[in-house]
């Protein structure tokens, strides 16, 4: 019996996240294309989302909505969060924080493209500020270039969230500022994280096919994403 049903396009966006953590704990589950729910279905389920990715919980029956929410459900089913109610809400304030990344780099989810300008100012001033964010979140609980964890002594949903979020940007993004590195030596990804993210040998084919295609590769790195 399938243990979950994901619903999300063949895209490298909110839906990775989940699939990603899906990897990690070895659940049994399949992908389906979010039009199977979106939109003539979405304000029919039991708890309504505007929007994918969706999670179906076969064994309850219980339909999930809004990416940041159905990460918490999956880390607290599958003991994924630190042990610590103070470091719960930090788990959660990460996770949230890489939701709104994800909606920054993308100018609003893609209502407004980018230009030469805008996205300088971004990547120079927004984008920079939100690394040093995770950076210091790390190194708050030890985290150091090469090892250990974003909060703490073990594998978390932070470490899974920032992986999904940042792993497929230093293969997309060619020309990523060298600044950037700089600023951010130990959460660029959490050690374990980046494990976690190779490991996922299905996850891994899935992901790269869709981000890193040449299309998607030359659309973001140039003029954009030149340094």
């Amino acid at each position: 019996m399938l243990d979950y049903e994901l619903y999300y396009w063949d895209l490298p966006f909110r839906g990775n996240f989940i699939q990603l953590f899906l990897e990690e704990v070895r659940a049994n589950y399949r992908k389906l294309d979010a039009s199977e729910v979106y939109p003539d279905r979405r304000l029919n389920l039991q708890y309504p989302g505007m929007a994918p990715p969706y999670l179906y919980d076969c064994r309850t029956q219980v339909w999930y909505a809004q990416m940041p929410a159905i990460l918490m459900h999956l880390a607290k089913a599958y003991h994924f969060l630190p042990d610590e109610p103070e470091q719960q809400t930090l788990a959660l304030k990460v996770v949230l924080d890489c939701n709104d990344v994800l909606m920054e780099i993308t100018n609003h989810n893609g209502t407004v493209m980018w230009n030469q300008d805008t996205w300088t100012d971004f990547r120079t001033r927004r984008l920079a500020d939100w690394m040093v964010i995770f950076e210091k979140t790390g190194q708050a609980r030890r985290l150091k270039p090469g090892a250990g964890y974003l909060l703490g002594s073990r594998l978390t949903v932070t470490d899974i969230a920032t992986a999904a979020l940042f792993a497929r940007w230093f293969t997309a993004f060619r020309n990523w500022p060298r600044t950037w590195n700089k600023t951010l030596p130990s959460s660029r990804v959490s050690a374990n994280g980046w494990k976690a993210v190779r490991r996922s040998d299905r996850f891994l084919k899935i992901s790269e096919g869709s981000w890193v295609g040449p299309t998607v590769v030359a659309r973001l790195s140039s003029p954009c994403g030149t340094s």
